[in-house]
């Protein structure tokens, strides 16, 4: 059986394709034709790697081929073949980061979580090293407003990949093009998902599928129950997502996808939503950077005005967001 991949590679397209793929009647074999040339984003690599190695895993026993996959350079070097397992171009993490772009990486969790036992740090502190490593390749500088934008950024959908997910590994891809002041960063994981995180929590316990991606979303909410408690600059506060998708829509757009269900918010356009089958969660941060503001502030501006919506959400956590929520690191460093 051959298998077309859409011509359109943008985020929606090929959420709908992973449906398409998950319908599939069974057969012996699957050819998957790449087609021609064309723009393979940084999040769009990631998210159809992912579902392809969904694929693989529900039919073990089938047969898989490509054609036209030769065709494809800019993927082959990032890693995106290899990725799901596709003998072709680079292996993720083999092209080194540079030239303002980050091929597929692969992070695993328990050697973030080791580093941080093995050196007497939090899981945070070594999640903002490398997030802040990640942010000067993109941006080729070690301050400024859009590196402190990515590293905060990076950092938080990070953070909740690990402390939420029970994903064993995190995916990350991308480029930043400074004659179009764009950025798009992907991060992509194989946990559990949202709705499974999120309902962990009996105050959230009922909710839909596309109710927990909705509720994810606004400020002060966790599967954690005990979101809020505890004075550790790193403490679980449901804040992340809120402040992450704030700063993206800025000119910029934040688009979430998990299980069923995925989201994209920008100021332009409000909020889309629109149905998918994959498995774990994706993000995709697209920033304006022409609209760059003074980080700190925004996030001063963003916590406050979440504090006080989360006082009308059923179990939200109401009160301060997490320090490290709140602020650039380099604010609450203790000298």
């Amino acid at each position: 059986m051959h298998v077309h991949l859409p011509s359109s590679l943008e985020p929606t397209s090929l959420a709908a394709f992973a449906i398409e793929l998950r319908d599939l009647p069974i057969a012996d074999e699957y050819i998957f034709d790449f087609g021609k040339t064309r723009r393979f984003p940084p999040f769009s690599m990631l998210f159809l790697a992912s579902v392809l190695r969904s694929f693989r895993s529900a039919r073990p026993d089938a047969r898989r081929g490509a054609i036209n996959h030769e065709k494809h350079g800019y993927a082959a070097h990032f890693g995106f073949f290899q990725s799901f397992g596709l003998d072709h171009g680079n292996s993720p993490g083999d092209a080194a980061g540079s030239d303002r772009y980050i091929p597929i990486s692969e992070y695993s969790v328990a050697e973030i979580e080791r580093e941080a036992s093995d050196n007497f740090l939090e899981t945070g502190d070594v999640i903002e090293r490398k997030s802040t490593e990640l942010a000067e390749i993109l941006t080729q500088q070690e301050a400024g407003v859009l590196q402190d934008t990515l590293t905060y950024s990076i950092r938080e959908i990070i953070r909740n990949v690990v402390e939420h997910s029970e994903s064993d590994r995190v995916y990350l891809c991308a480029q930043y093009w400074p004659q179009y002041e764009q950025v798009e960063v992907g991060i992509v994981d194989n946990g559990i998902g949202i709705h499974a995180a999120l309902t962990r929590n009996p105050a959230h316990e009922e909710l839909t599928e596309d109710e927990a991606l909705e509720l994810a979303l606004m400020p002060g909410i966790s599967g954690n129950p005990f979101a809020g408690k505890g004075h550790n600059v790193w403490n679980n506060s449901g804040y992340g997502l809120y402040m992450t998708s704030r700063i993206c829509r800025n000119g910029g757009s934040f688009l979430i996808c998990s299980g069923g269900h995925g989201i994209d918010l920008t100021n332009e356009n409000g909020k889309l939503t629109f149905q998918t089958d994959f498995q774990g969660t994706a993000i995709r941060l697209f920033i304006n950077t022409k609209n760059m503001k003074n980080l700190s502030e925004r996030l001063a501006e963003f916590a406050a005005q979440g504090r006080e919506a989360a006082r009308f959400l059923d179990g939200a956590n109401d009160s301060l967001a997490s320090k490290a929520s709140q602020m650039l690191r380099r604010d609450f460093q203790i000298e």
